[in-house]
Parts: C-alpha cells; structure tokens; sequence
C-alpha cells in the first residue's frame, strides 16, 4: 500500500493506493503558503492516511510543482510556491515517518495517471495537460514518463503563444501559453462578458442557465487551448491528448471549440490531427494515480 499525496498552491491532497490502482477516500486539506505550514498540514494528512490504510505503508508519493531536484527530494525555487525553496522534503519525510518519499513533477503524475487509470486508459503514447493554476504537460511514451534531457519533463505551458495577457508569466517572461491558459485567464475572459468571479467553479449555474456570456467566454478559451494544441502536434504528432486540472471539468464547454481551431489551423495537414482529446474522468486523482504507478513501477525494479 502506498501513500499519495498532491501538493498544490493552496491544498494538499491524499489518498491511500494499491498497485491496482484500488485507493480510499481522497482527503484534501488547506495549506498556508508557509514553509512551516506546509510541513504541519503534510504530517497531519500522512497520519490520517495511515490509520485509514487498511494494510501497511510501503512508500510515500509526492507530486508536486516544481522546479526541484528529483534525485535529492529537494525544492530548488518553485516559481508557485516560493516559500518552499530549498525545502528538503524526502529528508523531512524520512525523519517523521521513517519512509521513502518519491518525489514527481504534478503534471507528470498526472499524465502516467491519465493513461494508467483515466480517460486515457489503455493509451500507449499521450499528451496530457493539466489545467489550473498553472498549465503543466506530461509527455508519455511507451507507457512511461518522457523527460527528455530534463530532470523532470519539459514545459510545454512555456511555449511562447502570442503577447496579449499583461500579466507576467511565473518564469518571468510574457506571452507563454500558462498566460493564456491558466485560471486567471479563465477568470478574465469571463470578467469581459461581465462575470466577475473569484474560481472557474462559480460559472456553472451562468452555465445552466445558458448564459451567453459564460458560452462565449468558454469558447474563447477553447479556441486558444486549440492555437496551443497545434504547435504541440507539429512537434509531437502524438494522438491521445488528455486534459485534466480543475479547469477539465469544463470541457464539455470548450473543447469543440478546441477541435474546430485545430482543425482549422492544421487543414492542409490533417494526418496531424489527433484522434482523441478527452478530459479526465477524476481529475482530482490523475496525480495521485500517477503517484501509485511510479511507485509500483519502482519497487518492481529494486
């Protein structure tokens, strides 16, 4: 049995897993955006999974954003967190728990946990993105995580899109596709059709109610997930794409938005079109999902 947890800006989430991909009731806890809160609410959540495990703790799985060293289970400077840099958390793991901590990259889990347990289940070679406070991307091939010569796996959300949001990227440069992508701009499309909301979440009753403004702004944004999708089958080629992160559950919304401007833009080339782009059936676990498999895949090796 296996611990895993997914760390993000403000929440931590955690379920126990099996190799079979089987897991508990996922936990989620609130986390102040403090070194020392993230190590209180960390050990507080580990320890209510670990009563709940109905067997015992092999390992521990952390995904996570990064940057950060993989090998050494150390925080290097997360451009989203930076309250962790420098954060030793294998060390800290080991020291509570006497445990050994895998340490992925968010997006990374996600995309093995796409393919392993989601709605690309089965897949043998996938994109996914998570989209959310950031947009992260995981690349898999052969079943595996595809890192390239990174550490962890390249970022696709730092492709350069186009200028137009104003707000600065967290890598320090404008016009990267996370710009464009992430939550906020989710956020100001809608504050241009009058809707001013605090989290995408809040659009679906505008969205019951057939709210005009909330169908376009929705559109608007699968157009511009459809200009970014293109430049990624130019250099993959890949035909899975999965889209997980709380933005997913809006995809219904977006995403024939997304295939008419992929289409558009790739109609002389159409053997680069994919054959599927799915959101993900639980976003909430494609990390975790993710975490459990590399677990599993590693304890098969030693």
């Amino acid at each position: 049995m296996y611990i895993c947890l997914d760390l993000g800006g403000t929440h931590l989430r955690g379920a126990w897993l099996d190799e079979q991909g089987r897991h508990g009731r996922v936990l989620v806890l609130s986390r102040k955006k403090t070194l020392e809160g993230t190590k209180e609410v960390l050990s507080e959540l580990i320890i209510k999974l670990k009563k709940s495990c109905p067997g015992q703790v092999k390992k521990i799985g952390l995904a996570t954003a990064g940057p950060f060293d993989r090998q050494k289970k150390v925080y290097l400077s997360p451009t989203n967190m930076p309250e962790l840099s420098g954060f030793k958390v294998g060390s800290f793991i080991q020291e509570q728990f006497a445990l050994d901590l895998i340490l992925e990259n968010d997006a990374q889990a996600a995309a093995l946990g796409e393919v392993w347990q989601g709605g690309l289940k089965g897949e043998n070679q996938a994109i996914v993105l998570t989209l959310g406070t950031g947009v992260g991307s995981g690349v898999i091939f052969d079943g595996r995580i595809w890192r390239a010569a990174h550490d962890t796996g390249p970022e696709l959300g730092h492709i350069y899109l186009g200028e137009g949001p104003i707000e600065r990227c967290g890598c320090g440069q404008f016009g990267c596709a996370e710009t464009w992508l992430n939550k906020k701009a989710l956020l100001d499309l809608f504050a241009r059709h009058d809707l001013v909301l605090n989290d995408p979440k809040e659009i679906w009753p505008y969205i019951r109610n057939e709210h005009t403004g909330a169908i376009k702004a929705l559109q608007e944004y699968g157009h511009r997930l459809g200009l970014f999708l293109t430049q990624l089958m130019v250099i993959f080629n890949i035909k899975a794409i999965g889209i997980s992160g709380g933005i997913s559950s809006l995809g219904s919304y977006f995403l024939s938005e997304t295939w008419t401007m992929l289409k558009l833009r790739l109609q002389k080339r159409p053997w680069l079109w994919p054959e599927k782009i799915v959101a993900s059936v639980a976003p909430q676990m494609s990390a975790l999902w993710g975490m459990a498999r590399l677990i599993a895949l590693a304890m098969r090796a030693d």
